[in-house]
């Protein structure tokens, strides 16, 4: 039997913002200023991040995620690979995700196939490679043509991906990247390849590629119920349409989580941190607030038929609050993102979304903004200890009632 997999995802925000960021600033993302960037009150911030994910590690978690951001306040990776290869020598057992890479920024994806080959030999075959379009900021970062992104992202994980499988040299005559000399030294440990993850919104475009690659596919949004559910209902039926049979382990969401002793406790301990998180690096992102450099015709990257799909469910949403906005705990619990609580109501939260959602791979933040190193490891480790244990006893029994297939795929391998 296989349980759900829970994974600790890191976003590295800037903690020290001055207290009137939100009154004199427009955005945390592209345009936010780097003066205001503090050397010293950074010095050793990087080693602070990368300690809670290997405590992650000790504590048992499946793995530890990274991801890929620029110019902005909400995640200090601009090179997650760099991050990526000090955990390996600092962790021993947990996966080491990244979350991902984003090709349609490079000039070359074979950087990232020689990157990523090079990470997995670090780790002994702990990688997983994700690989993005990534979000409309990017654009503006790198001035990259959001309409060209889709196009360059897949001709460059199927390069990638031939890279790592098959003997070289050998030509690549793609239109965005075309190769005289594809010859990667090294090659990954794992065979055939790494595992792949490719994050989306919904749209049935980047759907069916997963699908028909046969890669995981994570949703990539902050806020779940129903919307979860029917994303991977979604993929289910479009996984079918490929000849694919869904399981909970080809999708993984995105969660977050504070764990005290009481419920009162974890929202006394985790409320500077969170909303912190949510009035600032969110700004300019996920909320109405600010200047976004988020969506728009083509940005980022979709179709017109996304678009339009976009469009409706924003008239149908019309005046509804984006995340960012909340403004008290009610508000916040209303969005259904983030689960604060004793260990007790977050594993009854947990188990509601698992159940409902049948979703087998949950990314979970567990810092957020300018928590302090302490309450973070401290939530992590009774959500280790407490809430994990059952998880992964109760998850196991009801994904083998519902996916009796997953015992004959483990059993095949």
């Amino acid at each position: 039997m296989q349980p759900v997999r829970m994974y600790c995802w890191h976003f590295m925000a800037y903690p020290h913002l001055p207290a009137d960021f939100d009154e004199n600033n427009e955005s945390g993302w592209v345009t936010v200023p780097n003066k205001l960037w503090d050397g010293e009150k950074s010095r050793g911030l990087y080693q602070e991040y990368l300690g809670q994910l290997a405590y992650a590690d000790e504590l048992g978690f499946d793995g530890m995620v990274l991801n890929e951001h620029h110019q902005n306040i909400y995640g200090l990776m601009p090179s997650p690979n760099i991050l990526a290869s000090a955990l390996t020598q600092i962790t021993k057992n947990g996966k080491i995700v990244v979350l991902g890479n984003l090709p349609p920024l490079y000039l070359n994806p074979l950087r990232v196939a020689e990157e990523y080959a090079m990470i997995d030999n670090m780790s002994n075959g702990r990688l997983i490679a994700g690989f993005a379009v990534g979000g409309g900021p990017e654009a503006f970062n790198y001035n990259v043509p959001s309409p060209q992104g889709r196009r360059r992202l897949w001709e460059a994980i199927d390069l990638i991906v031939k890279s790592w499988t098959d003997d070289g040299p050998f030509s690549h005559e793609g239109p965005c990247y075309p190769m005289r000399y594809v010859n990667i030294w090294p090659k990954p440990l794992q065979q055939p390849h790494p595992d792949i993850w490719v994050p989306g919104s919904r749209s049935v475009e980047s759907m069916a590629e997963v699908a028909k690659r046969g890669y995981c596919y994570f949703l990539s949004s902050r806020s779940h119920g129903g919307g979860t559910r029917m994303a991977a209902k979604e993929f289910a039926g479009v996984m079918k349409d490929h000849g694919k049979t869904y399981t909970p382990f080809k999708m993984g969401v995105l969660l977050s989580v504070y764990v005290s002793e009481t419920d009162e406790q974890a929202k006394a301990e985790s409320q500077e941190g969170i909303f912190y998180f949510l009035r600032n690096c969110l700004k300019g992102h996920l909320r109405k607030e600010g200047r976004s450099m988020t969506f728009g015709p083509g940005v980022p990257s979709q179709s017109l038929k996304s678009w339009e799909a976009f469009l409706d469910s924003s008239r149908a949403a019309a005046g509804g609050d984006l995340l960012g906005d909340a403004k008290d705990w009610k508000d916040l619990e209303s969005k259904n993102s983030i689960m604060v609580g004793s260990p007790e109501t977050v594993r009854k939260k947990l188990w509601e979304f698992v159940e409902d959602a049948k979703v087998g791979n949950l990314l979970i933040q567990f810092q957020f903004g300018n928590m302090k190193d302490e309450l973070a490891r401290k939530s992590m480790k009774l959500f280790a200890e407490e809430v994990m244990p059952a998880m992964r006893r109760d998850s196991a029994e009801h994904f083998a009632k519902d996916f009796p297939m997953l015992d004959e795929m483990e059993a095949a391998q």
